[in-house]
């Protein structure tokens, strides 16, 4: 049995060694969130092993003890929320398993630096659990040195390729000053014992050669820290840039989604897209419009290129006022991703693109069909409760220099459009009076306007002829009205976007979902207001007809005689996509919607993980493992030779001595100083 003071301070060394290796994912990840959960994971499994060893348990038992913590760990750690006083339940399962997926999706399509999510941390805990426990084995079971280095040094390798110039010089210094000092302790440590494993044979007081590669390897480290950044070409371009390699599907360009709500409604017939369970019912947004441009007579847009405007998943913490929304996808034609207005936390989308300026969700699925993830959501400002006089003449204040781009609008853009805004508009004094009377001008029965589709539904509908012709007609449908108003706000100059969606849907009392179809798709304003933020307004008159207005709280209006009725539904399953869905190329040349990936260029700015790299990494850190295990055992090999073949007498029975003791040693029988050769 190995005593606590034989082997406290190596394994206390060895944890800092494999802490070290684990800090270095920080220049893997976008932030700290890792840290508590990794860290501790390592910190454990170390404590798992120390305490096997002061029992006297065999290795067998050791690893079914940190097996077993890890299993612990994993439930009573990451996730808690899915037991029932601590005890695991089929959703605890299922949580980890859907996190464990999303972490190896994120580990072949995301860019570095990465975002900390949960499927990221359940895979890293994963990784650093692994790396501990074999380094433990390795050093205590086997009692090696250098062996026991090779896990964490397979992992600050893999980290240290992958990740970015961000924190190296930290991590590079604080492992390999770990690394001398766990090689340092554990000499002694084997020294007192009167055997060194990785050479096999007793290790005398003096252990200048030890000593010597400590001090050697503390110089390189110090010289490449310190002169290597120093030295000419130390700024160039490596000669092998292994960062960019591998394929990359992290952008998506496709068609607008306002071009397509009223085709969709001829096209596509009334189909189920997808289900939400939630407490509440709220509008299902699903991406902000925030450019209009002259191209095609006029069109709403959205463009969102390289960090600075796209990111990998959300993260913020949420609390209980938020709105959770469980969705499931069944029949969407696209990758977007629905979500009640503002998502601050999604889980189980495989952490999707989202376009920072308006949280707008795209989907890493070619096809999101049957796709399940969870959302929680900040409420709309006025949706609980009404702005208050505070807060209504708070919008008062200056705008902000970026805001300014919500408010242009084409040098053509129609003159009459914009006088009829400011007339409307003319005498509110706040702007969020100014987008108040825009509403109510399209609400108001006395203006004439209603709800109808016998209007043109194409791509045309939001157009800036369209938009006159609307003012003139009083007669369209949700892109119209939706587009019309957002325009007019500009015009007044409001920051103003059009939201693309859907309404709640039918709530299912037997299945507790609302389940929303085709037929539910559409479109209102988002007017930015000073003191709070992207505000909703609905200036479309709510009806029973597709498209129509289903605000929560809204007051219902009669189906004007003469539209067309609404279609019988149907619910499409994950496979039953309808085969006549518009395509998303383009007609006559539509602008297209382009969101790329959140990397600023190719190169040092990131890297896009390919499967085979880590395959290649994986192979090489085995490899290097069997390496220096084959130069072990063939080093033992030619000792023991060497012993045996020893022409003097006393120098054949030192050896068989020696042999002797090692052979005690390996099967964990120490040698006592007190005790004499005979016993």
């Amino acid at each position: 049995m190995a005593s606590r003071t034989s082997t406290a301070l190596p394994s206390l060394s060895l944890a800092a060694l494999s802490t070290a290796a684990a800090l270095t994912l920080g220049r893997v990840f976008e932030s700290g969130r890792f840290v508590l959960p990794v860290v501790a994971a390592v910190l454990l499994a170390h404590l798992l092993g120390f305490f096997a060893r002061t029992r006297g348990w065999s290795l067998v038992d050791a690893l079914s003890l940190s097996m077993s913590g890890l299993a612990i760990y994993l439930i009573w750690v990451l996730a808690p929320h899915t037991t029932l006083y601590g005890i695991p339940t089929a959703d605890t399962f299922r949580v980890l398993a859907d996190r464990l997926g999303s972490g190896v999706h994120e580990l072949r399509t995301a860019i570095v630096p990465a975002p900390a999510s949960n499927g990221a941390i359940v895979l890293s805990v994963l990784v650093v659990w692994f790396m501990a426990a074999t380094a433990d084995a390795l050093a205590f079971w086997r009692r090696a040195t250098i062996g026991a280095i090779a896990p964490s040094l397979a992992l600050f390798v893999w980290a240290s390729t992958l990740g970015t110039d961000s924190l190296a010089t930290r991590t590079t210094a604080g492992y390999f000053v770990a690394a001398l000092l766990f090689l340092l302790v554990q000499h002694q440590s084997l020294v007192s014992r009167g055997r060194a494993a990785f050479t096999g044979r007793r290790v005398r007081g003096g252990a200048s050669v030890m000593t010597l590669g400590a001090v050697a390897g503390a110089v390189a480290v110090l010289g490449g820290l310190v002169l290597g950044p120093a030295l000419p070409g130390a700024e160039a371009d490596p000669l092998i840039d292994v960062r960019g390699l591998g394929p990359s599907d992290r952008s998506y360009r496709v068609e607008p989604p306002l071009a397509r709500i009223g085709e969709d409604f001829v096209g596509r017939g009334r189909i189920e897209v997808f289900t939400v369970r939630s407490p509440q019912e709220d509008y299902w947004r699903v991406a902000a419009l925030d450019r209009y441009e002259s191209s095609n007579g006029g069109e709403w847009t959205l463009s969102a290129q390289g960090r600075d405007q796209v990111q990998d998943g959300l993260h913020a913490p949420v609390d209980a006022t938020m709105l959770r929304q469980e969705f499931h996808i069944t029949g969407l034609a696209d990758r977007w991703l629905p979500a009640a207005y503002q998502p601050v936390q999604i889980e189980g989308g495989d952490d999707p693109l989202v376009v920072k300026a308006s949280t707008t969700l795209v989907s890493n699925h070619a096809d999101p069909k049957d796709l399940t993830y969870t959302v929680s959501s900040r409420q709309p400002p006025g949706a609980v409760e009404p702005l208050t006089p505070v807060q209504v003449a708070g919008t008062d204040a200056p705008l902000p220099p970026e805001m300014r781009a919500y408010t242009r609008l084409p040098d053509d853009f129609p003159s009459d459009v914009r006088d009829t805004a400011l007339a409307i508009t003319n005498g509110a004094t706040t702007p969020y009076d100014r987008a108040r009377a825009l509403e109510q001008f399209f609400l108001d029965p006395a203006q004439g306007f209603h709800y109808s589709l016998d209007v043109d539904l194409g791509a045309d509908a939001q157009s800036q002829n369209a938009i006159s012709q609307f003012l003139q007609s009083r007669t369209g449908f949700c892109v119209q009205f939706a587009s019309s108003f957002t325009a007019m706000a500009r015009a007044a100059g409001l920051p103003a976007r059009v939201a693309v969606g859907y309404t709640p849907g039918r709530y299912d009392s037997i299945s507790g979902l609302y389940r929303v179809t085709s037929e539910d798709a559409h479109a209102w304003g988002e007017v930015w207001l000073a003191g709070v933020g992207w505000t909703r307004f609905e200036p479309t008159p709510d009806s029973d007809l597709p498209g129509g207005s289903r605000l929560p709280g809204g007051a219902r209006v009669t189906t004007p005689s003469g539209s067309a009725p609404s279609t019988p539904a149907t619910t499409a399953s994950p496979s039953s996509a309808p085969t006549t869905a518009p395509a998303t190329t383009a007609p006559r040349g539509k602008a297209q919607i382009d969101i790329n990936e959140p990397v600023a260029g190719r190169g040092r700015g990131g890297f896009s993980f390919d499967w085979r790299i880590g395959a290649a990494l994986l192979a090489g850190a085995v490899a290097g493992v069997v390496g220096v295990g084959v130069l072990i055992v063939a080093t033992k090999r030619r000792r023991r030779n060497r012993r045996r073949d020893d022409r003097d007498p006393a120098a054949a029975v030192t050896g068989a001595w020696e042999e002797v003791l090692d052979r005690l040693s390996e099967a964990g029988v120490d040698r006592q100083p007190a005790r004499t050769p005979l016993e």
